[in-house]
């Protein structure tokens, strides 16, 4: 029972750490692991590329694996997970920048039914909360309204939340920086590239 236990906790670890990797970690982590990198549907020519700018082959060679390796000791495998990967506190967007309908109005100076139509139109990311009620994170607001080019980003994502996170959340290809920022800085175009690149490994 302990055992089964201790697997579940490892398991519940291993996704937490593996869902905030990008690209190169993944594939370094799958090297690491001698597991071979699947091939998504109808993108075979950018995986047979990632694996061979990984491994210094030429692009029609795809890295093949030979099952996943030895199973690690829990706390090995937290180790090593923890070695390439780092803690990112934009994870705790929803327990400090949120705003019920009411408060976003007051402070834009705008109508509900404004509001609504932003919603409705992708121009802002509303969170559900219960069945009809909506929260909105407050970043993606300046003193008039929403910012610029959520509506060109929010429907790629299949939720308003992993489209949030995903605006939060510093990458690679946005220089490090918060996509949300960048957003914010009026630079819509490299956005919505991000997220088309960022998609492409999905």
């Amino acid at each position: 029972m302990k055992q089964n236990q201790q697997r579940i906790e490892l398991t519940q670890a291993i996704e937490a750490k593996v869902q905030r990797l990008d690209m190169k970690a993944l594939v370094r982590l799958a090297l690491d692991l001698k597991v071979s990198l699947p091939e998504a549907g109808g993108r075979t020519p950018r995986s047979k590329q990632v694996a061979a700018a990984h491994t210094g082959g030429p692009t029609e060679h795809v890295l093949v694996g030979k099952g996943i390796g030895r199973v690690l000791p829990a706390a090995e495998g937290t180790r090593r997970l923890d070695q390439i990967t780092v803690d990112d506190d934009s994870t705790d967007w929803a327990e400090s920048e949120l705003a019920g309908a009411g408060e976003v109005v007051t402070q834009l100076k705008v109508a509900r039914g404004t509001l609504d139509n932003w919603r409705k139109a992708n121009k802002v990311i509303a969170l559900r909360k219960g069945l009809r009620n909506y929260v909105y994170p407050l970043r993606q607001f300046d003193r008039r309204g929403p910012i610029g080019g959520l509506e060109r980003v929010t429907p790629m994502f299949s939720s308003p939340e992993e489209a949030w996170e995903w605006l939060v959340t510093p990458n690679r290809i946005t220089d490090g920086k918060a996509p949300i920022d960048e957003l914010q800085a009026g630079n819509v175009d490299a956005v919505v590239s991000a997220a088309e690149g960022a998609l492409d490994y999905t």
